[in-house]
């Protein structure tokens, strides 16, 4: 009898937890897994490949619980853009590794409600005041691309990588709008903050592992958690950030002209003092440097990738190259610039420049997004706190939208008679709906006058003998960055 009872009650309480932790009725298809580890993969694959994966056992909209956390992907075009463009799935995650641990969080990156509405406002009217998407901006972007250029050709001849000149180059674009300065070219500072920023990117997966298991953070001492998941280096990055950046600050006060703003700084500053009685207003010096910060690490560290991958597609496909330098010879005369006006007049160039940005895709995923009320998404309800992000890689190789997707095919772009034809679906490298890239438009300007720039002067090859590997840099598991290899530049004639 003692036996049956204990019996049953190990039966009943086996029911209680498989009803307590089963996926719920309604969510998408995908791993769930048990209650505190979600479904870890026994595989260490990729992460496209697991995506590729589960899209092909359930379809364009799936889940994998991963920890405590539920991540649904999206790995549809049209769902992307519905969902992206809702309110209800408008918000961040409040993961540390985005927060810098500061709670709520600042900036536009990561921030959200009245902090993330106000910055992204203030930032999109202030970068278009100071040029983006201007004929305004251009010269600033001509001025230190020929800067690269000139350096590029120190080291014409030589098997080399590609020279850190590059990233201070497109630093240089940013930082002229958002603090009116340039950096030189081996500026001690700049380094020691390049420096930092790439050390966070090597170790940004263990770094995000409490994120997706929080209840470590409740087991494991401090001294352990720094340990393992570099909570020390967060920190003491954030607080090399923001010394760096309220340096910069404290110089624009003591020198601000209030009918004269020069940057975006200064334009901030003036709206704290103008919104100082406003109760709305979430404007303060701290929010600033984080502002910064976002706008000064993705707005470099993105383009500078970028332009890396186009110097490798354009070593890798010699073909590719000529075409676009003849077509820039023809429409750009010896030492003429291009500027905004020139690229319809470039067609095979901005087809070049799309086939890398769909070829190369930053990420594997776009950046994620939080559900802010419960909501239904594609058939399925999608409760309240749940991370929803899209598959970008996969789309950008989805044979739906592209014809032979794994192919580098700049024509792709182009009509029967050649002139450029914009395919918006399947094309996400800037993300989409209300939290798209602040700095689309500057992002294109930078890869229209880099290229052109370059190319007018110098032709990019690799080292004879040794084709370039186009893979991505598997160090980091959430971004694309491109491997470290050496290019030949030489100078034409």
């Amino acid at each position: 009898m003692v036996l049956e009872i204990v019996l049953l009650s190990v039966v009943v309480l086996l029911a209680l937890l498989w009803q307590i932790f089963k996926k719920p009725a309604g969510l998408p298809p995908g791993r769930w897994g048990l209650p505190l580890t979600g479904y870890v993969p026994m595989d260490i694959g990729s992460i496209n490949e697991h995506l590729l994966d589960l899209h092909k056992k359930h379809g364009d909209i799936y889940l994998w619980k991963l920890g405590t956390r539920v991540v649904v992907f999206l790995h549809d075009y049209h769902l992307c853009r519905e969902a992206f463009t809702r309110n209800e799935f408008v918000d961040r995650p409040d993961w540390e590794v985005f927060a810098f641990m500061e709670h709520p969080c600042l900036g536009v990156f990561a921030s959200n409600g009245l902090i993330w509405h106000n910055n992204r406002h203030f930032s999109l009217r202030q970068l278009k005041d100071l040029g983006m998407g201007k004929s305004r901006l251009v010269a600033g972007v001509q001025k230190q691309a020929l800067r690269l250029v000139e350096h590029f050709k120190t080291q014409a001849g030589k098997p080399a990588p590609v020279s850190h000149a590059l990233n201070v180059s497109v630093v240089n674009v940013v930082w002229q709008m958002v603090a009116g300065k340039d950096f030189e070219m081996t500026d001690n500072k700049l380094k020691e903050f390049e420096a930092t920023v790439e050390s966070l990117m090597d170790v940004v997966s263990v770094m995000a592992i409490p994120d997706f298991f929080p209840w470590l953070r409740c087991f494991l001492p401090g001294f352990l958690r720094k340990k393992f998941f570099k909570e020390d280096l967060l920190l003491k990055s954030k607080k090399k950030f923001l010394n760096f950046f309220f340096e910069e600050i404290e110089k624009h006060k003591a020198t601000l002209d209030r009918n004269n703003p020069r940057d975006l700084i200064d334009g901030y500053l003036i709206e704290i003092e103008d919104r100082k009685k406003d109760p709305e207003s979430t404007f303060s010096e701290k929010d600033l440097a984080f502002l910064t910060f976002d706008l000064f690490v993705t707005g470099s560290e993105t383009m500078t990738s970028t332009l890396t991958w186009m110097l490798y597609y354009l070593a890798t496909y010699p073909e590719v190259q000529q075409k676009v330098q003849a077509e820039i010879d023809q429409v750009l005369p010896k030492g003429t610039l291009a500027t905004l006006q020139d690229k319809s007049r470039l067609p095979y160039t901005d087809a070049f420049l799309h086939e890398v940005l769909r070829k190369s895709s930053q990420t594997y995923v776009g950046v994620p997004h939080l559900t802010v009320t419960d909501t239904r998404l594609g058939g399925y309800s999608i409760p309240k706190g749940t991370v929803v992000t899209s598959a970008t890689a996969a789309i950008h190789h989805d044979p739906r939208y592209w014809d032979h997707p794994d192919e580098f095919l700049p024509e792709r772009w182009l009509d029967s008679e050649g002139k450029f034809v914009s395919k918006k679906e399947g094309f996400l490298p800037f993300g989409i709906g209300k939290r798209i890239c602040l700095g689309e438009s500057l992002g294109r300007t930078e890869m229209l006058i880099f290229s052109t720039i370059i190319l007018q002067t110098l032709n990019i090859s690799h080292v004879p003998g040794k084709l370039l590997d186009l893979r991505h840099d598997p160090k980091n598991p959430f971004f694309h960055f491109a491997r470290k290899q050496d290019l030949v530049i030489t100078v034409r004639d």
